[in-house]
């Protein structure tokens, strides 16, 4: 992906590549006090303790308007960790807090920071990895506070971000 502009942090960190579930659009995360993240912390254990841990898929690899994405397929399941995900979010927050689509899921591999014709990239992408998909576990949903930032070499967006808490599906089918 280099030569093409594309945030660098992603060619050094693998880590970055996510699949974002949903975003809370109520307030700024520095509005949530402790007692707000909590409230959402356990409203998600307790919401998501029924989903079972699940493999999909993801690939092939595209390069789009936005950046670098894996799609993840078959969708079924994830569609399902996505709703219950946004109906703990509703039941919490209220509908204000979900202004949000992430369309089809994916796995967000490098976010764009300018513009570039995606046809060379992608041309590259699917002629230069042998394996087009790979198997994604699925056990477990992030609570992140995420910070974006102007890049001061890209001039671009730069996504950034601390944990709060990780939630473990599945935690009911354990006992």
């Amino acid at each position: 992906m280099q030569g093409y502009p594309l945030d660098p942090q992603y060619t050094d960190a693998a880590d970055l590549s996510h699949m974002t579930v949903e975003m809370l659009a109520d307030a700024p995360s520095a509005a949530y006090d402790q007692a707000a993240r909590e409230e959402l912390v356990d409203a998600l254990r307790t919401g998501l303790a029924d989903v079972a841990p699940y493999v999909t898929e993801v690939g092939p690899t595209i390069a789009n308007v936005a950046g670098v994405v894996l799609d993840v397929y078959p969708r079924e399941e994830t569609v399902a960790l996505i709703s219950r995900v946004r109906q703990v979010i509703r039941d919490v927050r209220g509908e204000a807090a979900l202004q949000h689509s992430g369309g089809a899921p994916h796995i967000s591999a490098a976010h764009a920071w300018g513009s570039a014709s995606s046809d060379t990239l992608n041309g590259r992408l699917r002629n230069e990895l042998e394996e087009r998909r790979a198997s994604l576990d699925v056990g477990q949903v992030h609570l992140l506070d995420d910070t974006w930032s102007i890049d001061k070499g890209t001039g671009g967006w730069r996504m950034s971000w601390k944990p709060v808490a990780e939630i473990r599906l599945g935690t009911a089918l354990d006992r």
